[in-house]
């Protein structure tokens, strides 16, 4: 766990405190513990966004200090400004680490397949986030599957997933697909109804006809 912080205790709550706080340079968060309420922070802005640029999941343990003790913590949630991407606010789960935790973390898929490379198949990629079980310690980053072997037709599933089952166990269904190899869907043109003239250029202009033309 090498991501560490300074965090400070904060009593004033309100959007404008949290505006305030912003502006100043800090991100406004919460800790949630279990059985205990949950303590409002303020993290400074520019180390805690240092923390997610290194790390490719938003559920990192993260080692903070406040008042003078080092707690663990994870991070759970990241709010984030619709138009800037900045962030706006921030959820953390106090853990501790001879305890397992139930957490998602993200699927990446690593390899060419052989189906897309040799085949002119499309490689889709079904499951984005899995659910784990681990201690703190070992939530790693993110959970990579290999698709280099994978043919025209192949469906990988979760339970051809390849983990230290000693450290992970996967909270999931093993028979949910997780990437696929298919051929790519062919969108066929519509075809004109018979009797069905194109007219290509502008199209006609109906003028109203005149009296005398009418008249004739």
């Amino acid at each position: 766990m090498d991501a560490k912080i300074t965090v400070k205790s904060r009593e004033e709550k309100g959007s404008a405190n949290a505006r305030r706080l912003r502006h100043e340079g800090w991100i406004p968060g919460v800790i949630y513990r279990d059985g205990a309420a949950a303590r409002s922070v303020s993290l400074p802005k520019h180390q805690f966004e240092q923390i997610l640029h290194h790390h490719t999941s938003e559920h990192v343990m993260i080692q903070i200090q406040i008042e003078g003790k080092e707690e663990s913590v994870l991070l759970k949630e990241v709010q984030h400004d619709p138009m800037t991407g900045g962030v706006e606010h921030v959820d953390l789960q106090e853990v501790a680490m001879d305890k397992k935790l139930h957490v998602e973390v993200p699927v990446e898929l690593v390899g060419e397949a052989e189906g897309v490379k040799n085949q002119g198949g499309v490689l889709d990629h079904l499951l984005h986030e899995i659910e784990i079980s681990c201690f703190p310690a070992d939530i790693p980053e993110s959970i990579n599957v290999d698709v280099s072997a994978m043919k025209l037709g192949d469906i990988l599933m979760v339970k051809d997933i390849k983990i230290d089952a000693s450290k992970i166990t996967i909270l999931m269904d093993g028979d949910v697909g997780v990437a696929s190899v298919s051929l790519p869907k062919v969108v066929e043109e519509p075809v004109a109804e018979e009797g069905a003239i194109a007219t290509p250029g502008e199209p006609e202009v109906i003028r109203e006809k005149k009296p005398e033309e009418a008249a004739e």
